[in-house]
């Protein structure tokens, strides 16, 4: 099939059409990073899991989205949580130095091992509310966690 000069800006048009689909498409895959800095890790033993929840305007709860594990180094950590959506995210995080995969509580329930939230630098009373751990995506944010060691 021979192309005639006339056909020629209809192909370019098809061709940029094509192109910026394909970029949005590409763009929705990448998504949102949330990175989390996890400060007060006391030894580079086992791993640092953070799990991260995730809720709509419509939940009455948030749900596990994904989760992020990275080798412990004394100091601080970071995680990056990458291909998200706009909406309001929180994460909770815990030091398994022992690297059995589950948070190690002694008898009446404590954590033995460190454990934090994101954007609550003072653990008290339990795991807080989503509300108060949550930050809010509309473009690449970052959010801090301190790890609490029981004494």
């Amino acid at each position: 099939m021979r192309l005639s000069l006339w056909m020629l800006p209809t192909l370019i048009c098809a061709a940029s059409l094509l192109h910026a689909i394909d970029s949005a498409e590409c763009a929705d895959k990448d998504g949102l990073v949330l990175t989390l800095k996890v400060e007060g890790v006391r030894s580079s033993k086992g791993q640092i899991r953070a799990e991260l929840l995730g809720k709509q305007a419509d939940d009455t709860k948030a749900k596990t989205v994904t989760f992020g594990v990275k080798d412990a180094r004394t100091g601080s950590v970071v995680i990056e949580f990458p291909g998200l959506t706009p909406g309001d995210y929180a994460v909770q995080l815990y030091h398994d130095e022992n690297a059995n995969g589950k948070v190690d509580m002694n008898m009446v329930g404590i954590p033995l091992e460190g454990f934090g939230f994101s954007n609550t630098p003072l653990v008290a009373g339990g795991i807080p509310e989503f509300d108060k751990m949550k930050v809010s995506l509309s473009a690449d944010a970052s959010t801090t966690a301190v790890l609490a060691y029981a004494p």
